[in-house]
């Protein structure tokens, strides 16, 4: 329908006059993004990681934690699980995660993007083995749907893929478009996540897509250490991890962000607690 709900979403109602304004005023994620930064404390992580890495048997990383503490966050503070598409407010009624992922370790590897479709009630265990299958199934040498997709397009005269493009856009804004188009499309996802820290970088802050519904970027930094003033006023230096946030604010508003990602924090900081075994 053209002013109901998508394959996606459903629109948010009751939203106050200056919310619904907001997609009007600034039509673009990138001219609404507010960008949000935190370092956490993995003193008590890294211990629980390897822990429960010798105990499954399964390798299980920070970024995996990371990942579970978007999905409770998304979960728990559902004003974050929200998109805009056509000047409204959409609830999302999927919870994905999107990734990019190098085919291989060296220079020359080409790059893709998974998309990970969780569930509200997904324990940490299971995240692990739905992300680990994902990224199996990217690193293979047959191609994912997206990628097929992609490889088929770029075969078209580039004014022929301009004038698809564009009418996916309008499509899009006018609710007509097709599920199957936005099915396997990593930039129809709840949240993009970039794990730097995996190939030894720091986190930057990252452009949010005006293509897609994406409404928020996570970049994961290095683990390294760093000062760290404890709760009795002492510096000490600790083993710590960055996060960079870039968000869409048309969705909610920073303050309801940032206060969101506390739940983050509390998961990766004290996984002992917020977890458990695991």
């Amino acid at each position: 329908m053209l002013w109901g709900n998508r394959p996606d979403g459903v629109p948010v109602a009751n939203l106050s006059p200056m919310r619904r304004l907001m997609p009007l005023l600034m039509p673009h994620r990138n001219s609404a993004v507010v960008y949000h930064h935190q370092q956490l404390d993995l003193t008590a992580t890294l211990p629980w990681l390897d822990e429960r890495s010798e105990r499954t048997g399964t390798r299980t990383t920070l970024f995996h934690l990371v990942q579970f503490g978007i999905l409770r966050t998304l979960v728990e503070r559902p004003q974050l699980h929200r998109f805009v598409a056509g000047g409204r407010i959409y609830q999302r009624t999927h919870l994905e995660l999107a990734y990019a992922v190098k085919k291989r370790m060296d220079d020359e590897a080409p790059l893709t993007a998974v998309k990970l479709r969780l569930q509200p009630e997904d324990s940490f265990a299971q995240l692990v083995q739905k992300a680990d299958s994902v990224i199996t199934s990217a690193r293979g040498e047959r191609l994912l749907p997206a990628e097929r997709e992609m490889a088929l397009a770029t075969k078209l005269p580039l004014w022929v893929l301009r004038l698809l493009i564009e009418l996916q856009r309008k499509l899009d804004a006018w609710n007509l478009l097709p599920a199957a188009l936005t099915a396997q499309d990593p930039l129809y996802s709840s949240a993009f996540m970039a794990n730097l820290g995996s190939i030894g970088l720091q986190a930057p802050f990252h452009h949010l897509f005006d293509w897609g519904t994406v409404p928020i970027f996570v970049v994961v930094g290095k683990v390294q250490k760093a000062p760290w003033v404890n709760v009795e006023g002492e510096l000490e230096v600790r083993q710590t991890v960055d996060l960079r946030f870039s968000y869409d604010e048309r969705v909610a508003d920073g303050l309801y962000c940032a206060t969101s990602l506390e739940i983050l924090r509390h998961i990766v900081e004290r996984p002992d607690l917020a977890i458990g075994i695991g």
